[in-house]
């Protein structure tokens, strides 16, 4: 509704969080899904360099990091302490993100 009504799909809070960003955080996947069919940038990161995919691998979101890798979010980006979404999943044990993340050529040489 908000988004029929010309809403913002990149309005950011005070940390730089878009709705895509809180939504992958989340896990929120119909959210996830509706933002990027509506186009949200899946490269917007917050103050910290922490993207939607580096977010939604961190809280091991596996069905949100296929449908950001879908659309072609960086697999590579890093957070402002040089953690990649590979990086932040293998930390937390999250084994089927970082399963899927090499699957779809993650560097390992972080």
């Amino acid at each position: 509704l908000l988004l029929n009504r010309s809403a913002s799909r990149e309005a950011a809070d005070k940390d730089g969080r878009t709705p895509l960003r809180l939504a992958a955080e989340r896990g929120h996947e119909a959210v996830v899904r509706l933002l990027l069919e509506w186009g949200a940038y899946t490269e917007a990161a917050d103050k910290d360099g922490r993207t939607p995919l580096l977010t939604a691998a961190a809280w091991g979101h596996e069905v949100t990091v296929r449908l950001l890798l879908t659309r072609d979010a960086s697999i590579e980006a890093a957070d402002k302490w040089g953690q990649t979404p590979l990086s932040w999943a293998a930390k937390r044990g999250h084994d089927a993100v970082v399963r899927l993340l090499l699957e779809r050529g993650t560097c390992t040489e972080a």
